[in-house]
């Protein structure tokens, strides 16, 4: 999430936002619209296409072909991260031939304005439903407390005690992704307090 990038960057978040716009024009990264409350994501250029060409071969699309004029077609345009259907029947990407297969593996998604989709990556649900679970734990732990906050030592505490659902639900995430990502997000923002770094809720709702 680029909500983590943020928050390594706390007191200039512009500068995550210039860097990835300059890398990703450089064809390193690859950023990803999500949803406004969700964030945006980002991976590496590199991991993409090895996604990308890995799904040619799975029996799901029925036009290989496709997938490497898309690939092409993305790397012509590293910075973007929506795509027309007029871009897309400019490398020979028709519906019939490449945008039903990159719909339903998932590396095209619809966007809401016809004609227009957002460059995706397959099984991102997955990875944002994971993010917005553990976010949402972290937000509710707070939220009972009296005065919305609590030192961070007791968080993890009860992050650690809660060893059967970070596992079953949580998928074994770090807390400190989680703490990245209730910061970099700005949902949380962290204090200091002469017993340790405390947390408090922002107010930002999900």
């Amino acid at each position: 999430m680029i909500s983590h990038l943020h928050a390594l960057f706390p007191s200039d978040p512009t500068f995550i936002d210039r860097e990835l716009q300059r890398v990703a024009e450089q064809g390193l990264v690859r950023k990803m619209v999500v949803n406004q409350n969700a964030g945006d994501m980002v991976i590496e250029s590199k991991d993409y296409f090895r996604i990308l060409r890995g799904m040619k071969h799975t029996g799901k699309a029925s036009s290989v072909e496709a997938f490497d004029k898309f690939e092409g077609l993305l790397k012509s345009k590293p910075a973007v991260t929506r795509l027309a259907k007029e871009d897309l029947a400019e490398a020979a990407i028709t519906e019939e031939e490449g945008i039903r297969d990159l719909l339903s593996v998932g590396f095209l998604v619809l966007s809401g304005i016809p004609g227009v989709y957002l460059i995706s990556i397959p099984n991102v649900g997955s990875f944002l439903k994971l993010a917005f679970r553990t976010r949402k734990w972290m937000v509710n732990i707070l939220a009972k407390t009296k005065w919305k906050e609590m030192l961070e030592k007791l968080i993890h505490e009860r992050w650690d005690a809660n060893v059967k659902a970070r596992w079953r639900e949580f998928r074994g995430v770090r807390f400190d992704w989680v703490m990245m990502e209730v910061k970099g997000g700005g949902w949380c923002e962290p204090f200091g307090t002469p017993g340790g770094r405390g947390w408090k809720l922002t107010g930002k709702k999900e």
